[in-house]
């Protein structure tokens, strides 16, 4: 029973510093997904994904789950392992809205790639990928 304010403090503790590290891995940014593109990561891209995902690979669209969005585009990544994943320009007015055209070279296709989510602090949401094929 002497023990009990002491067990309160360390549970306490305990669970502060369980959100607090939740919290500081929550903090995703939009330059992860650059470099998760450039590995082709469709786990850790998908991390960044909204509950629904507009996703058009070549002319094939649809809106997905986070979890559909995620195996569709590991699909996408073994048909087309990335060699190099570059970003071209960021367009948009300030504000929450984000866009982004990236350039993705596998070894025999280069694709366009244009990401747009919601960006909130340091936390991205993506809601819309576009990849489509270039000449090249």
């Amino acid at each position: 029973m002497k023990n009990l304010p002491f067990l309160f403090v360390f549970l306490f503790a305990v669970i502060w510093f369980s959100e607090a590290t939740n919290l500081k891995h929550n903090t995703l940014t939009i330059n992860d997904v650059f470099v998760y593109f450039k590995s082709g990561s469709s786990k850790e891209i998908a991390r960044y994904f909204d509950q629904t995902v507009l996703l058009n690979i070549n002319g094939k669209n649809g809106d997905y789950s986070k979890t559909q969005a995620e195996y569709i585009l590991k699909d996408f990544f073994l048909k087309y392992p990335p060699l190099d994943f570059n970003v071209l320009h960021q367009a948009g007015s300030p504000g929450p809205t984000i866009f982004y055209v990236g350039a993705y070279q596998s070894k025999d296709e280069q694709f366009r790639v244009l990401i747009k989510g919601n960006a909130k602090s340091d936390v991205v949401r993506i809601f819309s990928i576009d990849i489509i094929k270039t000449k090249i």
